[in-house]
């Protein structure tokens, strides 16, 4: 990234997340305690609902052959949003077809066993890169959220899983290429979108042009409700992640819809992209600096503070949110032979 790229990178983080567009407001249907949901196409449907100062938001597809709903929530939302929504539209828990985990995080796939238990025979699918993450909150906490505890001394504590609290038995898996028949003339095409998790999964619906990509693209960072920063994006692998956003640049996406951002259209859709790669850039950059100012040695905490008040203006406290996606980093500069670990706990590194 060139220090004019940088400056213009830096500039845009003082600038307020969007607010909700592409859609008609007053068709959204409030009658949900907590919920917004909105039609957003023919048969096609947002279900958005408050957790913490962040929105959460599935989509509900009603075909005549199929009922898909893309991810489920934590586990209180299918019980306070996606169901009593589904019946302001008179559409029956009985009649989904399937429930795609678009990718393993608490947010997005701990309320499947709900569904599964309002809707017996509706399908669980999920990538198979992150099924065991998806099947075993156990394993989702271990291999996700605590993974650089022993070594490096960050992670998050448990209470976060009780928004993931059972196991749920994957029915379906899902691979780039495969499609979902809706009705005789509608599908969706299944991606495989991986950086944030191995196995993310993003939905193209020819139809309307729109992409539903979850968490694959996070912009500059997750925004609030109220259009600030809540904290930084949360990719783990940096080369995937950047192969994701190139892939959604050559595809002929109208609309972007997502996990937690506010929806983008047309040329929007590219810039989002755009901002998404330029975190990256300035990230890489910036973890470069501090290294060449640190010739003994910094540890991951370390950098993580250091970069944190540079790239974003989240809350200082929720800095430690960039560990995923620094230690991506770091990998990343280690297999390039760029750095090298000094053992320790925590692991230092330094520079070649």
């Amino acid at each position: 990234m060139t220090d004019i790229n940088r400056r213009e990178f830096i500039s845009t983080l003082a600038v307020a997340v969007p607010t909700l567009a592409g859609r008609d407001r007053n068709m959204a249907n409030k009658s949900v305690p907590g919920t917004i949901g909105t039609q957003i196409f023919p048969n096609v449907y947002e279900i958005q609902s408050e957790f913490g100062n962040r929105y959460i938001q599935q989509y509900l597809f009603v075909g005549t052959e199929k009922v898909v709903l893309l991810d489920a929530g934590v586990a209180k939302t299918p019980d306070t949003s996606i169901l009593p929504y589904l019946e302001t539209l008179g559409i029956s828990p009985k009649r989904i077809s399937m429930v795609v985990a678009m990718h393993s995080d608490a947010d997005h796939h701990g309320g499947l066993p709900y569904i599964k238990d309002a809707s017996s025979s509706a399908l669980l699918a999920c990538h198979r890169g992150d099924q065991h993450l998806i099947e075993s909150p156990e394993f989702l906490y271990q291999h996700r959220y605590n993974f650089l505890a022993a070594d490096h001394q960050l992670g998050f504590g448990r209470e976060g899983m009780v928004n993931c609290p059972r196991e749920c038995k994957m029915d379906v898996l899902l691979k780039e290429g495969d499609v979902i028949e809706l009705s005789q003339d509608w599908k969706l095409e299944v991606w495989h979108v991986p950086g944030h998790s191995d196995g993310h999964l993003a939905m193209y619906d020819a139809k309307n042009k729109a992409a539903f990509t979850s968490d694959a693209v996070q912009e500059q960072g997750y925004p609030t409700t109220d259009g600030k920063w809540a904290f930084g994006p949360t990719y783990y692998t940096v080369d995937a992640y950047l192969s994701t956003i190139h892939f959604l640049e050559n595809k002929p996406i109208e609309h972007m819809y997502s996990g937690h951002w506010p929806d983008v259209h047309g040329e929007e859709v590219r810039q989002f992209l755009g901002r998404s790669r330029n975190f990256v850039e300035a990230a890489d950059d910036l973890i470069k600096t501090h290294l060449k100012s640190n010739t003994q040695g910094v540890t991951l905490k370390q950098i993580i503070h250091a970069v944190s008040p540079k790239l974003g203006t989240w809350p200082d406290n929720m800095a430690e949110f960039l560990q995923f996606a620094i230690y991506g980093h770091m990998v990343r500069l280690e297999q390039q032979k760029v750095v090298r670990l000094k053992s320790g706990v925590p692991v230092e590194y330094i520079l070649v």
